[in-house]
């Protein structure tokens, strides 16, 4: 029912992920009673099971900010206690003003959601129990925030490098799919070839957010992370072919505009329409071949797969231009050169 995929996920955590929140869960409780004497540890279970997160980047930043804002609930309901009753409406005005408080202080998403659930908690649970009850409720949760950061820095810290780097090999094998729509329209006098090709160019930049996005995850997921110091060269090395795709998409959409607002069927035949078409083709080979070689190189293919079509050339001559079309080939040619150097750019940088 398509109702219930609101409430479901087609991606889901690991389950070393599972294995290791319910582990930090299992340490923090155990911990908290055995140090503070607890029957009960729910503080230190919470933080355990926010704390855990798919980086240990992602994790420090979630046990600071749910530190604070227990810190800052806890506070809060302290003064209370000293200055308000104990009554059910004084729980309900505390917790919403930690809501207006955390909203006025900007605080991050995990300390502000927070903020008002400790305050409530602790006027609901804690109403007489004095200071030391709010205090323990700190150590509480500092415990557990601790517990769940050596945890998943222990514990096989996840790396996000596989989905980057499929996400940008899809990527690079798309933006090579639009360079051959171009060069298939340039060499054929079917104008139909060329419908929806600028829109197909234009999706590319939804395919470059997903890879920075897929890359930004990789490089949190290594912050703070002990396996760093091996992956920094890839990742230095993926950054650059994603600059050198990025040139590279709004290059083959400036080409595609060109084609679909000013191209002529009578230009198929020009010999340097001809040479725009075959070097429009060969940087597709290329993009296949640049990628094909970071996977040999990578170790994630044990050959290199052979590359159809030929390999970059020299320039392209223009001996003498056009009369009646010199603007839309001078805009292809420039197009064209500026995705050359760019290519040529990220295989020398190799």
């Amino acid at each position: 029912m398509r109702w219930l995929d609101r409430f479901t996920t087609a991606e889901q955590d690991s389950w070393l992920q599972v294995v290791k929140v319910a582990v930090a869960i299992a340490v923090a409780w155990f911990a908290s009673r055995l140090l503070l004497e607890m029957e009960l540890p729910i503080f230190a279970a919470i933080a355990a099971l926010l704390v855990v997160a798919p980086s240990v980047n992602q994790s420090l930043a979630k046990g600071i900010g749910r530190s604070v804002g227990v810190i800052g609930g806890v506070l809060l309901a302290w003064l209370a206690t000293l200055v308000l009753p104990s009554s059910s409406l004084v729980v309900l005005a505390v917790t919403l003003l930690a809501v207006v408080l955390a909203r006025a202080l900007r605080l991050a998403p995990m300390a502000a959601n927070q903020l008002p659930i400790s305050a409530m908690i602790l006027l609901a649970l804690g109403a007489g129990a004095g200071p030391l009850f709010g205090f323990e409720r700190v150590v509480e949760t500092v415990i557990g925030a601790a517990v769940a950061l050596v945890i998943n820095l222990v514990v096989v810290p996840p790396v996000h490098h596989e989905p980057a780097e499929r996400t940008m090999r899809e990527l690079a094998h798309a933006v090579a799919d639009a360079y051959e729509r171009a060069a298939d329209a340039l060499s054929s006098a079917d104008a139909a070839r060329g419908e929806g090709m600028l829109a197909q160019a234009r999706e590319l930049r939804a395919g470059i957010k997903r890879t920075r996005a897929a890359m930004d995850a990789l490089e949190d997921s290594v912050r703070l992370n002990p396996r760093a110091r091996l992956l920094r060269d890839r990742i230095a090395r993926d950054e650059r072919l994603l600059l050198t795709l990025t040139v590279l998409v709004n290059r083959v959409i400036g080409i595609s505009r060109s084609i679909a607002d000013r191209f002529d069927v009578g230009l198929v035949g020009d010999p340097t329409v001809r040479r725009i078409a075959a070097e429009t083709r060969r940087i597709a080979s290329e993009v296949r071949a640049l990628v094909d070689r970071q996977a040999l190189e990578d170790g994630r293919t044990a050959t290199l797969p052979t590359v159809d079509g030929p390999r970059l050339t020299e320039p392209i001559p223009v001996p003498r231009p056009h009369p009646s079309h010199w603007v839309l080939i001078g805009a292809l040619l420039e197009d064209v050169r500026q995705a050359r150097e760019s290519l040529e750019a990220g295989a020398d940088a190799e």
